[in-house]
């Protein structure tokens, strides 16, 4: 990991890489993701493809490609407000970023359901990004599916993360 990638990460509130040696193991059976008491599952790009499933901080899973220098987060959580849009769900990622220039910005049906699905090239920290995120609200529940990777290897992993987000099955209405 470059130095910019290291300045990266913290602004999803990752505070530090760790891998799962040793760690609670994520619950991954035959590339599929079920996170305990989530409510979804998802597909996982192949290992062999260069993915690393990574455990940092407050997301459901993250995968790292070290080659790409590129990453991928699940994050589920609660929200209070209800009435909060999915605008404003999916403004909420990108703070602290800067030199922001949306390049797409579109509603889609992830499994079913209504999401914001954005993609922006901005800078954090000075290191230039591509970022590219679905944003899926189900009652009190949001799940924010994100990539990011430098601009010029976007392109490169995109393919896996579209895969991943076809992938997404909730599991309880």
């Amino acid at each position: 990991m470059n130095f910019c990638n290291k300045k990266v990460i913290p602004w999803l509130s990752i505070s530090s890489l760790i891998f799962m040696i040793g760690c609670a193991p994520l619950q991954i059976k035959k590339g599929i993701f079920s996170p305990p008491n989530k409510n979804y599952t998802i597909a996982l790009p192949g290992i062999g493809k260069g993915w690393e499933p990574i455990r940092v901080d407050k997301e459901d899973i993250a995968l790292w490609h070290k080659q790409h220098k590129a990453m991928i987060a699940v994050i589920s959580s609660d929200i209070e407000n209800k009435k909060l849009s999915l605008e404003m769900l999916n403004r909420h990622l990108f703070l602290g970023m800067t030199n922001k220039k949306i390049v797409s910005k579109d509603t889609v049906l992830v499994d079913k359901r209504s999401a914001l699905h954005a993609i922006l090239e901005g800078e954090m920290n000075t290191c230039p990004l591509k970022i590219n995120s679905y944003v899926i609200k189900m009652g009190d529940k949001v799940y924010d599916l994100i990539c990011w990777a430098p601009r010029d290897s976007f392109d490169y992993i995109q393919g896996d993360f579209e895969n991943l987000v076809r992938s997404f099955q909730y599991t309880k209405d």
